[in-house]
């Protein structure tokens, strides 16, 4: 059952939950000490997330597929710890009705600041109103995710998830390390929810729906169509950078996660000049598209 119709059967969405299915990794080779007291850790963390009802939303018995690749940098008494992480999600590239078996990348965040405080064998609580430097960095990412997710089945659908991560963003105490405004275009998980919420970038989560549903999930059935979709995904990051912020993390963010699917969509394409259009809006992987346009 294809995870949108959903959205054609709201009222009967409380009888099933969108569930995530979230494989975690911890490595411990950045610090000599403490490693035993985190020998739980990776299993408590998925244990955590993926016994979650995330949400009351139907997804047809599917489950949202992430990686969170944690790398622990070091320990300052028995219970604190520094960390980064990396965070990723997938969804299939639908043909028709059914999931295919191609995957397309959809979360792909390195965070280098994440403090918390683990104690094994202590029991891990979802609570949405006292901050947990630990919980709420997980929540704030798999909202995150489901937020993508959604907006890729149906337009802006993925706001309730992204509203969600803000408020998480604004609970977290302005001393705690990673939940900072940033200057710039460095990342920060602030920054991200408030762009993807500004209405100046509206036009991005409408082309995130036309790249996916409307774009990729028909190539195999209408190419024509479906190429056409995906570069209004491009020409709506070209509007918003000419007339809004043209250094936003939420386009660095696309770029970083989509510029080897993009290169290898278009690779053998008759038009070259989306070749053009992607050097002009993604320069840091120019070489990726010169060669895709060759055809390499």
């Amino acid at each position: 059952m294809l995870r949108y119709i959903f959205f054609l059967f709201f009222a009967a969405s409380v009888l099933s939950y969108a569930q995530i299915d979230c494989d975690v990794t911890v490595n411990l080779d950045q610090i000599s000490s403490a490693k035993d007291r985190l020998q739980t850790l990776e299993r408590d963390l998925e244990s955590y997330i993926n016994s979650q009802k995330w949400s009351t939303e139907d997804l047809g018995g599917e489950k949202i597929k992430c990686t969170i690749n944690i790398f622990i940098t070091g320990t300052s008494d028995p219970n604190s710890y520094t960390a980064q992480a990396f965070i990723g999600s997938s969804r299939p590239i639908y043909i028709g009705k059914n999931p295919s078996a191609k995957n397309t990348p959809m979360v792909r965040v390195f965070d280098d600041k994440w403090e918390f405080t683990y104690v094994s064998g202590q029991p891990l609580y979802r609570n949405d109103t006292q901050y947990d430097p630990l919980t709420d960095f997980l929540d704030f990412y798999m909202y995150l995710i489901l937020g993508f997710d959604y907006d890729s089945f149906q337009k802006t659908s993925g706001t309730p998830y992204f509203r969600k991560a803000f408020t998480i963003c604004n609970q977290a105490p302005s001393s705690a390390k990673g939940w900072e405004r940033a200057s710039g275009s460095t990342y920060a998980k602030y920054n991200l929810l408030e762009e993807i919420l500004n209405p100046n970038n509206q036009l991005f989560r409408e082309g995130w729906y036309s790249y996916h549903y409307r774009g990729l999930d028909l190539l195999a059935t209408k190419p024509e169509k479906g190429f056409e979709n995906i570069q209004v995904m491009l020409n709506n990051i070209k509007k918003i950078k000419e007339t809004s912020n043209p250094r936003a993390i939420l386009f660095k963010s696309f770029f970083d996660t989509k510029y080897g699917e993009l290169a290898d969509v278009f690779k053998g394409y008759n038009d070259k000049g989306v070749f053009q259009l992607l050097i002009q809006l993604d320069q840091a992987h120019q070489t990726a598209y010169e060669e895709a346009a060759k055809g390499k």
